[in-house]
């Protein structure tokens, strides 16, 4: 049965120099037969990288593109300000509405800022795709996955693997597993980063 794949901070897929032209969800997914892959669907708050992801994904019609931010499930905004410092061109994957979290990539840029519509996790879900089961979820919300990580109730969404990244989980790291365990996920081996720097938690 061909399967649905989401990837929340698409960045410019597999179009990006200064990632070697790497992507490791874009890799996956597109490793696979097309007859497998039903939808993808992916989200990127920067509008510069819209127009990559197209490239990234033009082989693919059954690839949604959504340009808007994912929030946690406990903030009511529908749009936040997003920050990014010029000198992390061409595609600005330090992209976020965390401005300590960017300002700790960039401590001397003089960043700039642009508002972007946003939802949470749960509702994008739920109004994209309705309870139709998600085989695997990327996350890379730049300084954001623990809070959206905690704050989801995982019970209530139809998503089988979720990879995320850690590398700025920090204190926080133990607190986001257990509350995956406690959802029922557990630990399958690394996620879809290039680097290494994504865990991979399956449903039991």
């Amino acid at each position: 049965m061909a399967k649905t794949f989401v990837q929340i901070g698409a960045g410019a897929g597999d179009r990006d120099p200064r990632a070697n032209f790497r992507d490791g969800f874009s890799e996956f997914v597109k490793g696979l037969p097309q007859t497998d892959v039903a939808n993808v669907v992916l989200v990127e708050p920067n509008p510069v990288n819209i127009t990559k992801l197209q490239e990234c994904w033009v082989d693919y019609p059954q690839a949604a593109i959504f340009q808007m931010g994912v929030v946690p499930d406990n903030v009511s905004d529908t749009s936040l300000t997003f920050y990014w410092a010029p000198e992390d061109g061409p595609h600005f994957q330090v992209f976020s509405c965390s401005l300590e979290h960017v300002k700790k990539h960039y401590p001397q840029s003089d960043l700039k800022s642009l508002s972007v519509k946003v939802m949470t996790l749960s509702e994008f879900l739920k109004t994209t795709l309705g309870n139709r089961p998600v085989e695997y979820l990327a996350l890379d919300i730049e300084g954001l996955d623990a809070e959206i990580i905690l704050n989801t109730d995982w019970t209530q969404l139809n998503v089988k693997n979720i990879s995320f990244e850690i590398l700025h989980l920090h204190d926080r790291k133990p607190a986001v597993l257990q509350h995956l365990v406690d959802c029922g996920y557990r630990e399958a081996g690394l996620g879809f980063d290039t680097h290494g720097w994504d865990l991979l938690y399956s449903r039991v």
